[in-house]
């Protein structure tokens, strides 16, 4: 398996662009719409990385991972509600599991309210020069 890796950047290098990962993020909340008292604003919004087989193989996709919010800003009961691809879920659960939220104090009263997020991983191409490519043929 490994001997064939040399020989697709080589083909991906002659065609003169490589692919590269992005990932996208979307918020949504889980509740009924007339109510404004469910706000939790994200501190710290950790971005998966896009897995490296499903770049080798081109693959794009979506998951929406939902969740609920501590007191103290933490995600819980972090699970998978939608994916177009199983390589996307383990890592988008875990870029959940270690975001955070603001916090609330004690005092206010807060609703517990599912929160969902939604990744989308897509490729674009990247154009390489001249020099580059010809370094990545030597390889």
């Amino acid at each position: 398996m490994n001997r064939l890796a040399p020989i697709f950047l080589i083909g991906l290098a002659s065609a003169g662009a490589f692919a590269q990962g992005r990932v996208l993020t979307l918020d949504s909340i889980d509740f009924d719409s007339s109510r404004d008292d469910t706000d939790r604003n994200p501190v710290h919004t950790v971005v998966p990385e896009y897995p490296r087989r499903a770049w080798l193989d081109q693959i794009e996709g979506d998951v929406q991972v939902c969740f609920f919010v501590t007191r103290s800003g933490r995600p819980y009961n972090i699970a998978v509600r939608h994916s177009d691809h199983k390589f996307f879920e383990r890592p988008a659960r875990e870029a959940v599991e270690i975001s955070w939220f603001e916090a609330i104090p004690r005092s206010d009263k807060v609703p517990q309210v599912r929160t969902c997020r939604t990744f989308q991983f897509r490729l674009e191409p990247v154009e390489i020069d001249e020099a580059t490519a010809e370094e990545t043929d030597r390889a």
